[in-house]
């Protein structure tokens, strides 16, 4: 029986051979047994469970699980619930030392094991927090020496405590184990913690139960004082509604365990009185933005992210929460512009995207653009096999998602979208191509430059208000007899589309000796409004025929980037790795064990 199966901190995906007439079998690991020597090429050193579908390489340490795309539902695997209760003297002096009682723990249902921890490459002990849905466990973190931790491979990432969304009308979200102790501790049983700390961007836990949120008042959002938990905050409140969230501010500490050892009992339950709005009515004082200050105060002001490409970096960084508006001459390449520098924002920092584009029906087209961006191949049989087709399929799906509502296609009803969007999928970037294939609401009496001006009011006011990436295409308006490229100045509407722009571009495609449009363009960054943004300049590029990627100008054929994004720039998945079979991985260093004696969980 041939078995698809993919690696977790690589995302290869590779086919293997099981009989299925064992619980676990050893199989010639697919990623590494070509490094064999001639005198071990018989070694197998995958262990595979048939029955959970899962397995780890004991030689290149990678953990592997059945690859099941098409967007349906994932089979996760769920550990066996066991009931221990055991702490040991260590793991309770430790959380006394944190003002958490063993009361608390056992309440938590925490206990002490020995774990094996990758980081160390060894067994060891670990506190372990079990994670439940409806009373079955789904999960377990470990937690040893040094603060390392790992997941149960191949389970669910869900909340600490997601019961507790059904139960009560107030929910306050921490940030990890330790402050949901801390809570938990001090009388509030309506906490839950996100599973894998402040990372905002990898939220699928959040996703499965958007929808419960719907049904409570008020969410605390009580995570850390540093810049990973303000971007985690901000998105959390971006995804929940910034109308039913309030803000916990520990002050000069970083999280709820430092401001309880710090200040006591007493100190500690006013923090939920003193949670403030989050600011949406227009006015804003200063303590409400004090986290941000010292933030930037510490790091300085920073510049947006890179796509990765010179050409484009040197002239443009990009941040969410501004309005980017685009143009060009019919057939100069905007649209496919837009779409590659969306496919690398995607890949570089796994921003998600919503788009409406109504010139890409039926949208099979447009996704058949996007799998050449990814997988570096044409969208055919011919060109591309089974396993990229499901690669892509499986990143697509996932990442990208269109608004196409023939009954409602104003500006009202794409932002409407937008925003389920948002809240269900975590989307960062919207694109709307183009602004004349939208069905415009204008007011009686209003000028066209009224309206253009009220418009993009709107759609500024939408991308700060959800955080997001917005992209307007536009076309400009008939360039007879002009040989230049045309400005955001040319737009119907006029000044409009300059002024309320924070990024601006045309694109230009180049014409040789007999007038003929050439595969080679020029960006023009007409408009980048803030410094630290970037300034304004010219990204000379080349289109590549086999991918509908840019290529920079000077580069030719021979040296096109035809690569597979989705295995060549995989995602770090550290976290999820196999908690079972690997008692003959060897001993770590010595250090490493003094360390595990001294260090606390």
């Amino acid at each position: 029986m041939i078995v698809r199966i993919q690696a977790a901190k690589t995302r290869e995906i590779r086919d293997i051979k099981v009989n299925g007439n064992k619980k676990e079998e050893r199989l010639k690991c697919p990623l590494c047994h070509h490094t064999h020597s001639k005198k071990n090429q018989n070694q197998k050193d995958l262990a595979w469970d048939t029955q959970n579908n899962r397995g780890y390489c004991h030689r290149c340490h990678n953990s592997f699980f059945e690859y099941k795309p098409h967007g349906g539902q994932k089979d996760y695997y769920i550990p066996e619930w066991q009931n221990k209760t055991d702490l040991s003297d260590k793991a309770v002096k430790y959380w006394e030392s944190r003002m958490i009682s063993q009361n608390t723990l056992k309440k938590c249902n925490v206990y002490s094991d020995t774990e094996y921890m990758p980081q160390f490459k060894r067994k060891m002990e670990a506190m372990c927090f079990p994670y439940f849905r409806e009373g079955e466990l789904r999960n377990i973190k470990f937690r040893g020496a040094k603060k390392t931790h790992k997941f149960v491979g191949g389970a669910e990432l869900l909340f600490l405590n997601e019961d507790a969304l059904k139960n009560y009308k107030e929910i306050i979200i921490v940030e990890g184990e330790p402050d949901y102790l801390t809570w938990v501790e001090n009388g509030y049983n309506n906490v839950v913690s996100v599973p894998n700390g402040a990372n905002h961007k990898e939220m699928e836990y959040l996703e499965k139960v958007i929808e419960i949120f719907e049904e409570i008042e008020t969410v605390y959002i009580a995570v850390d004082n540093d810049t990973e938990g303000i971007n985690l905050r901000d998105e959390l409140t971006r995804r929940i509604g910034v109308e039913k969230c309030k803000l916990v501010n520990f002050k000069d500490k970083k999280d709820a365990n430092d401001y309880f050892i710090a200040y006591g009992g007493l100190k500690f339950k006013q923090l939920i009185n003193e949670a403030e709005d989050v600011p949406i009515d227009g006015t804003v004082e200063v303590p409400q933005i004090y986290n941000n200050l010292v933030s930037l105060f510490e790091d300085g002001i920073q510049p947006g992210e890179k796509i990765g490409v010179y050409e484009v970096d040197k002239n443009v960084t990009w941040e969410l929460g501004r309005l980017v508006i685009g143009t060009g001459v019919p057939g100069s390449g905007k649209s496919e512009v837009v779409d590659w520098l969306i496919s690398k924002l995607n890949l570089q920092y796994g921003w998600k995207a919503a788009i409406y584009s109504p010139e890409n029906f039926p949208l099979k087209y447009h996704y058949s653009k996007l799998y050449e961006k990814f997988i570096g191949k044409k969208f055919s049989s011919k060109d591309s096999n089974d396993v990229e087709f499901d690669q892509a399929y499986d990143h697509i799906s996932n990442n990208f998602f269109y608004i196409m509502n023939d009954y409602d296609m104003t500006l009202e009803g794409i932002l409407e979208s937008a925003k389920y969007y948002v809240k269900k999928k975590g989307i960062s970037i919207l694109v709307i191509d183009p602004y004349n294939r939208i069905e415009h609401l204008q007011e009686k009496g209003e000028r066209d430059d009224q309206y253009v001006n009220r418009f993009l009011n709107t759609l500024d006011r939408f991308a700060k208000l959800h955080n997001l990436l917005v992209f307007l295409i536009a076309h400009p308006v008939t360039m007879r007899n002009r040989t230049d490229a045309p400005t955001l100045y040319d737009i119907s509407g006029g000044a409009n589309f300059y002024n309320k722009a924070e990024y601006g571009f045309t694109v230009e495609r180049l014409k040789n000796e007999q007038n003929l449009m050439t595969n080679e363009i020029d960006i023009h960054w007409q408009k980048v409004k803030f410094k630290h943004l970037g300034e304004q300049g010219i990204s000379e590029m080349k289109y590549n025929y086999n991918n509908g990627r840019y290529e920079p100008r000077e580069s030719d054929v021979t040296n096109w980037d035809n690569s597979n994004w989705l295995v060549s720039s995989p995602k770090d998945l550290t976290e999820i790795v196999d908690s079972q079979g690997m008692d003959d991985i060897p001993d770590f260093e010595n250090e490493l064990k003094e360390q595990e004696e001294n260090a606390p969980f």
